[in-house]
Formats: C-alpha cells, structure tokens, sequence
C-alpha cells in the first residue's frame, strides 16, 4: 500500500468513525462519497447502520476496505475481503444516543459551535462547526441528521488535506443482524 494512500484512507476513517453515530433503533443504507484534494479522486462506498452498529464498505485505491463495529463493542474490524484478512483495532467512534448532543460529545475534542439547520438528501441537519485542539485534525463542519442521529455530510480542513464525505440515496428498513458480525473464515493480522 502506498503512504500517501494509507494516509487519505486513515483520514477517511478517521473522519467517518469520530463522529458517526445512530439513534436507537435507526436502521438505514447509503451510498458513501469521499472526496480528497490529496487522493485526488473520489471514493465511494456503502454504509449500513443499525442501532448504534455500523458497517462501511469503501472501494479505496487499494481494493475493496469493510469496517465492522459490532453494536455496543470495545472493538471494531478492518476487513481486506480480497484477502480474507481482518485488523482488530479499538473502536473510537463517538455514538450519539437520542439523550446527548454532539457539543457536549466532542467538548473534549476542541470548540463545537452550532451554526444553524439545513437539508441534506431530504433530511433536516443540525449544522456544527468544530476547531480540534489537536491542529493536525484541523476544523471542519458536520451535517447531523437528527431523525438518523448521524452525520450526512463532513467537511474537514487538515494540514494534509481538504475532504468531504457525503451520503446519500438513504433508506431506512430493516437490516440483516450479520451484517454487523465479523464473517467466519477471516484470518487476523496487525501492523
């Protein structure tokens, strides 16, 4: 895998996990768009959510990438499908129940300032600014969606690169259980 390649993608997921999130009891697919100044084309992939699991399958530079967070798990999975490979790694996503608010979520992260509503694939999002103490993270601006409680839209500005990740064609029903388990016949690796 090239380095500049394994940097746009742990941004890419970096982005995607800090701040996804689902409401209980949320069930939905979308379509996934990244867009990179650095990668210098877009990636796509789906996401698949229920509850507060989640399952992303992005086509990288690299091939064909799944995450898997098991709902309510320490742990989350990196898939290699083309090699029947997983990484175990800690699950660092910051989920939102219907009880909290992503200002109060990510005050531990840097300044999270509500800049008003907008409408994103025909749901209403409460839009937030954030400026990460850590200024390798850079800023960025969150679309959160708050009948899914998840973010629609990511804009972030690092040091390293300019990327939005957009979803879309959202539907909402009922979603397969093994979707969110890791799939029996992978081997485990570490780097």
């Amino acid at each position: 895998m090239h380095c500049k390649s394994k940097g746009i993608l742990r941004a890419a997921l970096f982005l995607v996990f800090l701040l996804a999130g689902s409401a209980l009891g949320a069930e939905f697919t979308a379509d996934m768009v990244i867009s990179s100044k650095a990668a210098g084309a877009d990636m796509t992939g789906k996401v698949f959510v229920k509850g507060n699991a989640l399952r992303q399958e992005l086509d990288t530079p690299v091939g064909v990438q799944t995450t898997i967070i098991p709902s309510g798990a320490a742990v989350m999975y990196v898939l290699l499908p083309g090699q029947k490979m997983y990484m175990e790694i800690p699950n660092t996503q910051v989920t939102l129940d219907s009880s909290e608010n992503l200002e109060a979520k990510m005050a531990n992260q840097g300044k999270v300032t509500k800049k008003g509503s907008e409408t994103i694939g025909g749901y209403s999002c409460d839009v937030y600014h954030i400026v990460y103490s850590d200024k390798n993270l850079g800023e960025g601006t969150v679309w959160v969606s708050g009948e899914l409680n998840y973010p629609l839209k990511i804009f972030t500005v690092t040091p390293q690169d300019t990327a939005t990740i957009l979803y879309k064609n959202i539907r909402q029903g009922k979603l397969d259980n093994g979707l969110f388990s890791l799939p029996a016949g992978y081997k485990k690796f570490s780097m």
